[in-house]
């Protein structure tokens, strides 16, 4: 019996661990070839599978110990039968490792991240998580999940239904159970490693090349690691003393200053257009593309034009928050999906309403997802306007109301509190056209995505030109910025955090190019800064032209990284790996630390 018992689950150990090795590692090279594995070499593959193996042996190990301990049940009392249970954990198990696997091949395209816990996230919402997705891609993924579970059930199953479990005799049962433990033992070595430290995702980073030590990385023991990582955030990237952290960052973010003035009035009327994934790298006048972003470039002219933006994160659900509350985006989770941590952030639109300002914002979309609506009331907003205040016969596109229609309804709103004399006022609009699955009624570019955002840069221009001609331009402030950048780049590129930041209108004294470096956040102090309201509740936001904006710097985070930029160059740093992937640099790297101890510190008070 002990034979036939030890056969089975070290069987059910080498299914598992050839499973990730055969079907899960060449599925995600496969999926994403032209993405990044196209540039592997063979040394590069053998080098993935050796620094892969420990978390892939490791995982095997965890799916094992289930069956082990159904085993030590049967052992221990004979009349207990394990084979169904066996089967029924097989058949899960097959389901559960198959979905992983496809998942993380599928969406590290439009992800650029390994699978975490932030899957969990967009689950909680499925309509809205798949919206930018066919509904072919997802049959066709959906048969290929069933076939595959099915192909892998059989196999994991084939030594259950194989090996027959019989008791052991009773003048063996000792030395059985003996060996069961010393079996456990090993399974425990196997999950342990042979290092003292317990295994960690970075076991698998050891590449400057971020998808190599994604393709290393197993989805499985990831979502599992980071799911137990996501609450703790007071333990999360303690990186140095409090004391050192406070010496490091207390010059950081200075929040009181005399500022100089670039507006003609403390009290314009105020529109900020967030332009979904709009990263520079589609604009000319910032050194993109030229023929993506024509009008932006030539908006950028006649505006106060921060040529050296860049974005705090690399989702919208923190770009929102960065932008409109000065708070900065986290690497590992979102602030947007906790209720009770929104309530104490301070909101642009919060702010000025104690001013006198009405105010409200515009999502042509679901705006239930990811805890959006609830953001934007907490962030100040009297009013909510999403794609259900459309017709449905505008709702053309997968995420709602295509920008065009958007924009229209912009205008139309404008015209009508300059009828009725409502001022002041401050509006947020979130554009969505620009997202995937790019399905624009513009055809102009032969690249669906660029297209798509040739298509939004269009709108904005029409809406512009419209609003020019009209007296609300006297008194409008236009302030256009992104959410994120575009992974026209990898995410972990020094590039993809440069977004533009225009500030435009009647309400400007003058164009001007400002060449500061600065960040995303810094657009709620700089703003309120030329308003002659207080702005200290900003904590990660500074006002970059008053006189204390000494030190200009640039922080942005992505997937458990950071990238901090300042006058001597750029660091891109993995937390997850602990070291630089570009530009090395203690300095920027203690200073990029301290900041993303401070923020944690912060976030698990909140």
């Amino acid at each position: 019996m002990i034979k036939r018992t030890v056969t089975y689950v070290v069987l059910q150990y080498l299914l598992c661990l050839c499973i990730f090795l055969c079907i899960q590692k060449p599925l995600f090279l496969l999926f994403n070839w032209n993405h990044g594995a196209s540039a592997c070499t063979f040394h590069d593959l053998a080098a993935i599978y050796y620094h892969g193996f420990a978390l892939d042996a490791a995982t095997a190990g965890y799916l094992t110990v289930f069956p082990w301990l159904l085993l030590l049940a049967h052992l221990i009392f004979p009349a207990f039968n394990p084979r169904r249970f066996i089967i029924v954990y097989d058949a899960c198990i097959a389901t559960l490792l198959v979905v992983v696997t496809l998942a993380d091949a599928c969406l590290y395209e439009f992800w650029e991240f390994k699978l975490d816990a932030t899957v969990f996230f967009y689950l909680n919402d499925p309509k809205n998580a798949f919206a930018s997705v066919s509904g072919w891609y997802i049959l066709i993924r959906s048969i290929a999940i069933v076939l595959l579970a099915v192909v892998v059930y059989f196999v994991l199953t084939l030594p259950a239904n194989r090996i027959k479990f019989q008791p052991a005799p009773c003048d063996k049962r000792v030395s059985s159970l003996l060996i069961m433990l010393l079996l456990g033992g090993c399974l425990f070595g196997t999950i342990r490693g042979v290092r003292i430290w317990p295994n960690t995702p970075g076991r698998a980073f050891y590449s400057k090349t971020a998808f190599h030590n994604h393709a290393a990385l197993n989805p499985l023991f990831n979502i599992a690691y980071t799911s137990m990582q996501t609450e703790k955030f007071d333990k999360q990237f303690q990186f140095f003393t409090q004391e050192k952290c406070e010496q490091i960052y207390a010059p950081l973010f200075p929040r009181q200053g005399k500022t100089k003035h670039i507006l003609r009035t403390t009290r314009p009327n105020i529109l900020v257009i967030v332009l979904e994934g709009f990263g520079a790298c589609f604009i000319e006048e910032l050194g993109g593309l030229k023929e993506v972003g024509p009008n932006i470039s030539r908006i950028s002219k006649e505006s106060v034009n921060f040529t050296q933006c860049y974005c705090s994160s690399f989702r919208t659900d923190r770009g929102i928050v960065a932008a409109l509350s000065g708070y900065l985006g986290q690497p590992t989770t979102s602030i947007m999906r906790y209720s009770h941590k929104i309530q104490s952030l301070p909101g642009l639109p919060k702010t000025l309403k104690k001013y006198g300002y009405k105010t409200e914002v515009l999502y042509a979309s679901d705006m239930t997802f990811f805890n959006m609506s609830d953001y934007f009331i907490s962030a100040g907003h009297d009013k909510l306007i999403n794609q259900n205040d459309f017709p449905r016969s505008l709702r053309t596109a997968k995420w709602g109301v295509p920008d065009h229609e958007a924009f229209n309804w912009l205008y139309q709103d404008i015209q009508q509190k300059q009828e009725h004399k409502e001022e002041p006022w401050y509006t947020t609009f979130l554009t969505l056209s620009s997202h995937t699955p790019f399905d624009v009624p513009y055809h102009k570019l032969d690249d669906e995505k660029l297209n798509a955002f040739a298509y939004t840069d269009s709108c904005l221009n029409d809406f512009v030109e419209r609003i020019k001609k009209t007296p609300a331009w006297d008194n409008l402030l236009l302030v256009c910025t992104a959410d994120h950048g575009f992974n026209h780049r990898e995410i972990t590129s020094p590039d993809f955090p440069h977004i533009p930041m225009l500030l435009s209108g009647g309400a400007i004294t003058e164009p001007c190019r400002i060449n500061a470096l600065m960040s995303q956040t810094d657009l709620s102090a700089t703003l309120l800064g030329q308003l002659d309201i207080p702005h200290e509740e900003f904590i990660f936001s500074r006002d970059v032209l008053a006189d204390t904006y000494t030190y200009p710097f640039a922080f942005n985070t992505f997937n458990n990284g950071f990238n901090f930029r300042d006058s001597t160059g750029c660091t891109v740093y993995d937390n997850v790996a602990n070291e630089a992937l570009t530009g090395p640099d203690e300095r920027r790297e203690e200073t990029g630390k301290a900041i993303l101890q401070t923020l944690y510190k912060d976030l698990s008070k909140r």
